[in-house]
């Protein structure tokens, strides 16, 4: 039996400052690939449909992402080490210098140089999607970054056009993943995963059944870890993973053997967290939040009605909303994001408490358009049925999550109040830039599309910033001005146990689930 393991994750805010930062990246998993075989059947909740990381949307595109594409720097134990780069230092707070490592290759055999580096990167940041635009803003800030290569001394600079302090962070995530270049010349070919030379990462895509399965095989060749110093077992030759239809389900399946690891958010995690023929790591995954739609034009109710807004908030008990979603395992949420994230504020005294009696002299005759995403009805009927409780009319439309976060984006006249979920081990600046700064329409990532200057300069003060206390402020200031405009409900943050069976291990980094950590230890 494999010793349980339990690890409470925090997201991590990071904050670069001008002195030198150099991280050895030295692979304590260099052999993992020659001791590498065995299959891990392992389960998301959606099936992952584009396999372009610059482009990816939904959770499951994402958290395979990780599997095909290497990113410059991960997030590991302790904080941020390194990926496909060795070392990095910011030489002034727009200028960042990345020494890559000169033993990764592409599926196909190309050598990883900073050519190909600042190749995909600068692809990345031109795109005119509009998921790899958000992520851009997210990764590199408001600004135009630049990237420059030099082959002979392994180097890229990334030069911003203005200062971001989150850049370093933004660097560990899927997006920025390093497409080779047979990929970036075929980027049709490489959202559907068909073509072979296009991978960075330890895995390459093998087999896919649209909405069903993936199977992902490991690169004989690949030998480029990151140092993580927990991780122990071997890599699977083969990954296969399946789609979860339902809770109960996954939970039959994981205690008959019939898949290895997978993810729970509710009380069927029960069931194995005491027992040790499992291992589990926990993390705060998700952070519930409802948006509201102000952008300009839409016909959305909620432009300029403080008083709509507010009386959403007072017509959904929170504690309703968590024993309905997750069987009461989730935490009240007072701010845009969970309460283990660096600078967030406890905003509860300035949201307004659960009162129905209030709520409905404003709602009564109102009709909400309600966007959501699939696997949370349960969740989702407690806000409809919440809202019609207080004399609104509710619209519902329910989409996978690729079409909820472009529907979000992208034709904000199609609903005026969305079910948003934020994934906590993002960056504090991507949750407060969802309400604050330029809209989605304009290459930003305020989806709500509240006119909120005051909050915008706050959160560039703090992005502009190298000192740690005056970024805090800054951030928490900025938080303060979204509650009280009620430019979004917090509703609560979710735990997430990721649970794997005797034989199996998975691990958990700075609040995020690497599925290319996972190993066979038995």
């Amino acid at each position: 039996m494999i010793k349980k393991q339990v690890i409470a994750a925090a997201a991590l805010v990071s904050v670069v400052s001008l002195a030198l930062t150099a991280c050895s990246s030295g692979d304590s998993s260099s052999d993992a690939t020659s001791a590498a075989g065995g299959t891990i059947n392992a389960e998301l909740w959606y099936a992952p449909t584009n396999f372009n990381p610059a482009t990816a949307s939904g959770s499951a595109d994402v958290s395979v992402a990780r599997l095909g594409f290497d990113t410059l720097l991960r997030e590991g134990e302790d904080g941020i080490i390194g990926g496909l780069a060795t070392d990095w230092e910011a030489t002034s707070d727009t200028e960042y210098t990345f020494t890559i490592r000169d033993d990764a290759t592409c599926s196909d055999g190309t050598v990883i140089t900073p050519s190909v580096v600042a190749a995909s990167l600068e692809y990345f940041t031109t795109s005119e999607d509009s998921a790899a635009q958000a992520s851009k803003a997210t990764v590199f800030g408001s600004g135009t970054p630049t990237f420059t290569a030099d082959d002979d001394a392994n180097t890229v600079v990334i030069g911003l056009s203005e200062p971001y302090s989150e850049v370093i962070s933004g660097l560990t995530t899927e997006p920025t993943g390093i497409i080779c270049p047979a990929g970036l010349d075929d980027l049709d070919g490489l959202a559907a995963g068909t073509v072979g030379g296009a991978w960075s990462g330890p895995y390459t895509l093998e087999d896919f059944s649209a909405g069903v399965s993936a199977t992902y095989t490991l690169r004989e060749d690949y030998d480029a870890w990151p140092a993580w110093t927990s991780v122990t077992g071997n890599p699977a030759s083969t990954i296969n993973i399946s789609v979860s239809s339902d809770s109960n389900t996954s939970a039959n399946l994981l205690s008959s053997g019939g898949i290895d690891i997978t993810r729970f958010y509710d009380s069927n995690a029960d069931r194995f967290v005491d027992d040790d023929a499992y291992s589990y790591v926990t993390m705060p995954s998700s952070a519930y939040t409802l948006i509201f739609n102000q952008n300009e034009g839409t016909g959305s109710v909620f432009l300029d009605r403080l008083d709509l807004r507010t009386a959403v908030s007072q017509a959904i008990d929170k504690e309703g909303f968590n024993a309905a979603g997750l069987d009461g395992l989730g935490t009240e949420l007072t701010t845009v994001t969970a309460s283990t994230v660096a600078c967030t504020i406890d905003g509860s005294d300035l949201l307004p408490a659960y009162d129905v009696e209030a709520a409905t002299t404003v709602l009564s005759g109102e009709t909400i358009r309600l966007l959501a995403m699939t696997n949370w009805d349960s969740a989702i009927d407690f806000i409809a049925e919440s809202l019609r409780a207080a004399g609104a009319t509710v619209e519902l439309s329910v989409l996978d999550p690729a079409d909820w976060q472009a529907e979000m984006r992208t034709e904000p006249e199609k609903w005026d109040l969305a079910l948003n979920a934020t994934n906590t081990a993002n960056p504090l600046s991507q949750a407060i830039s969802t309400y604050v700064g330029p809209s989605s329409s304009d290459g930003g990532r305020n989806i709500s599309g509240a006119d909120n200057a005051e909050g915008y300069d706050y959160l560039q003060a703090a992005l502009a910033s190298t000192d740690t206390d005056e970024q805090c402020a800054n951030f928490e200031d900025a938080q303060t001005t979204i509650l009280t405009d009620m430019d979004m409900t917090p509703l609560i943050t979710d735990t997430h146990f990721i649970i794997a069976r005797d034989g199996f291990a998975s691990s958990v980094f700075s609040g995020y689930w690497d599925m290319s950590a996972m190993r066979i230890t038995g």
